[in-house]
């Protein structure tokens, strides 16, 4: 393993923005993990980084592991992170809608140009995010509904769930999306909520990225195949249940709870008086793949995500 320092953007008011990377293998690039795009990816810049440690540790144990070049880079919005903010502090835009970038541009679209270059010529590429709303929700693939995505390969991840999204003029300046653009076949794992952490979900997280790269014969390591079959869920096939009234947001199932159709799954009482102001049921049998994670609901917020049990 070798630590490089990929590229730095001088500041006029703080340190200097020093973005680091990981190199395991050699020869053929491969693939090719980063998080941290954003300042509240704490879930992905935790697996990026528990990445390295298994890969540097395996790496000891066996002078063959790697099957070509693997690149780590497990933060990039370092300013954010330390201000505990989403986008770049100094303009509040996100790198992530700014790619392929332009080096002669704002800020973030010469990060997003820096980032890209070093980026570009893998075979395969993976993005740890987080999600935009404030949602709880199993770990998933995302793939952007495009020429460029590789369903079959999604599968080798070993999630229960690959989310095929619907192609949005915003998606055009993802990382995402130029990654597939550029000749990568490129995922999204989506991890984690908002600015924190749970160990659970990053060490599933986790070994969905080394079962991938096992199946990818990335590198020389079994892993225990899974059980389940991962599952494509296009945009029509989730059903929302949002919220009809305002208050304290009590869920009375968590992510990945199967349930029956008239299941009671969460109540909001009134935040002031404290009387129950709407139940809410499951409209079907099915399985809760996302739900609302803040104590205070807003009117038609969504509740939850569920699909159908096959």
């Amino acid at each position: 393993m070798t630590k490089e320092l990929l590229f730095s953007l001088s500041s006029p008011s703080r340190d200097d923005l020093n973005v680091y990377g990981f190199r395991f293998g050699s020869g053929a690039k491969r693939l090719a993990i980063l998080s941290g795009l954003n300042g509240e990816e704490l879930s992905g810049m935790f697996v990026a980084s528990q990445l390295v440690a298994f890969l540097e540790a395996q790496e000891a144990k066996n002078s063959h592991l790697f099957d070509g070049e693997i690149l780590i880079i497990p933060a990039i919005n370092h300013f954010a992170f330390n201000m505990g903010v989403r986008f770049w502090p100094l303009d509040n835009t996100d790198i992530n809608v700014m790619f392929p970038g332009f080096d002669q541009g704002e800020t973030t679209q010469r990060i997003a140009h820096a980032l890209f270059e070093h980026l570009q010529g893998y075979e395969y590429g993976i993005v740890i995010e987080d999600r935009k709303d404030r949602a709880k929700c199993l770990p998933y693939i995302k793939l952007i509904d495009s020429p460029y995505i590789d369903i079959e390969k999604a599968k080798d991840f070993g999630l229960p769930l690959i989310h095929l999204k619907n192609f949005a003029p915003t998606d055009s300046g993802s990382l995402l999306y130029n990654w597939g653009v550029w000749n990568t076949k490129a995922f999204s794992l989506v991890v984690g909520n908002k600015g924190t952490i749970d160990m659970p979900e990053t060490q599933e997280a986790k070994e969905s990225i080394i079962a991938f790269m096992s199946k990818t014969a990335l590198i020389d390591y079994a892993v225990e195949p899974k059980t389940v079959a991962p599952r494509l869920i296009e945009h029509h096939e989730t059903v929302v249940i949002k919220a009809q009234a305002a208050g304290v947001f009590s869920p009375k199932v968590d992510t990945g709870a199967t349930v029956a159709k008239g299941d009671m799954i969460g109540i909001t009482y009134d935040a002031l008086c404290g009387h129950i102001k709407e139940r809410f049921f499951a409209p079907m049998d099915g399985i809760i793949t996302c739900m609302y994670n803040y104590p205070l609901i807003f009117q038609h917020s969504v509740a939850y995500r569920m699909v159908e049990v096959e």
